[in-house]
């Protein structure tokens, strides 16, 4: 299929503009057997992929974020020579950008473990936490902390229809099938003066967001604008800097005959061409790694990232020989295994190793590296992705 319908605006001005056969990636690194297709809707900027053959059991059943241990988290940084994960560093970002009232009402909506609504509780106790999903998978993990009657799953209630002083969803909407139709959603829960607050990736400032099959919709600042405006809200603040390779949001709602400033054909236009380049960014990827292994046959190989990236760089290698071990530095995933390959830090990579594919944001790619040391190893090939 060559285009389809935007599922932001709903015009039929979508075109294919990526496609790779089977297999394809996931947002928690695996490997389903599917194609991925990736469309960009020239009306208002937005990019998505073709739908998942069951969306709606895949994230009831299979989709299960951080659920190896109460502790997992998705490492963010490394500061002072600690990590910093990613769902704490969400909690400081929402009282950074939100005037957060005492006493709050507060959901997170589409919660998984609601890490991120935990860590936020830690810092202002006068809030009342409630959690959705649309999985039973997470029940246990807000026993001791979400009161029963503030937690509900797959559809939420009538009595919640303007209750909420803040609504937050992060990492949510790109995986939605109809992302209006869930913004409108929020709009019902939020009340008069309530603030939503969410976080979608950047496909741009991290281009791994393309090319995993489970993120159905890649945002544009157009796309959001267009799809609040649709669900009746607007937005009040846009960040691309302060979560790095993701948009920070927060939107109100409008009011009833208000009509806001929606992006112009120059925006859109400008957005459709960065959109595009992403796009090549990962034909180009595909080449480096097809010659990478054509100059390194029989060598021993490894690759630096248990990540999307990783797991990119694995499905485009594991039938001519994959790779030793993943390397990564994120101690919840060491002495584990990854696609059946272990995961070790950086000071276990062994000497042996000749070619190190560098699959992490070509954007903090080198300079990982070279914090690292590895960028000094003459008998150690680094492959980079751009």
């Amino acid at each position: 299929m060559n285009n389809m319908k935007c599922c932001v605006c709903g015009s039929d001005n979508c075109d294919l503009v990526y496609h790779h056969p089977a297999p394809a990636v996931t947002s928690l690194s695996s490997i389903l057997e599917v194609d991925t297709r990736v469309y960009v809707c020239q009306s208002c900027g937005h990019m998505q992929s073709a739908d998942l053959p069951d969306v709606q059991k895949f994230y009831d059943t299979e989709y299960q974020i951080s659920l190896t241990s109460e502790d997992a988290d998705q490492l963010y940084d490394i500061v002072g020579g600690k990590p910093v994960y990613r769902t704490q560093y969400q909690a400081g970002l929402i009282l950074d950008f939100v005037d957060v009232p005492r006493g709050a009402v507060v959901l997170d909506y589409g919660a998984a473990k609601a890490k991120s609504l935990y860590w936020l509780l830690q810092r202002r106790s006068d809030i009342l936490p409630h959690v959705f999903d649309v999985s039973e998978d997470y029940r246990s993990y807000w026993q001791d902390w979400v009161p029963v009657e503030q937690q509900m799953t797959y559809a939420t209630p009538a009595e919640w229809n303007g209750h909420f002083d803040l609504i937050t969803a992060h990492f949510v909407l790109e995986h939605v099938r109809e992302p209006v139709e869930v913004f409108s959603d929020i709009a019902r829960l939020l009340s008069p003066s309530g603030r939503f607050f969410f976080s979608v990736p950047d496909v741009v400032g991290n281009p791994g967001d393309m090319i995993v099959v489970d993120h159905l919709n890649h945002f544009t600042k157009s796309s959001v604008a267009v799809a609040l405006d649709r669900a009746g809200m607007k937005l009040e603040k846009f960040d691309a800097i302060r979560l790095r390779g993701a948009y920070v949001v927060v939107a109100v709602l409008k009011g009833d005959e208000e009509k806001v400033s929606l992006p112009t054909r120059e925006d859109i236009e400008a957005n459709v061409l960065a959109l595009k380049k992403c796009c090549t960014s990962w034909h180009e990827a595909e080449k480096c790694i097809a010659d990478a292994q054509e100059r390194n046959a029989g060598k021993k190989v490894a690759i630096y990232g248990a990540g999307v990236y990783g797991t990119f760089v694995f499905s485009r290698i594991r039938n001519s020989g994959g790779a030793v071990c993943f390397v990564d530095r994120n101690p919840h995933v060491h002495g584990r295994d990854h696609l059946a390959t272990p995961v070790v830090p950086p000071e276990e990579l062994s000497a042996d190793i000749g070619v190190l594919y560098v699959a992490l944001n070509p954007a903090i790619a080198r300079k990982a590296m070279v914090d690292l040391g590895f960028d000094s190893r003459r008998d150690l090939e680094l492959v980079y992705l751009s």
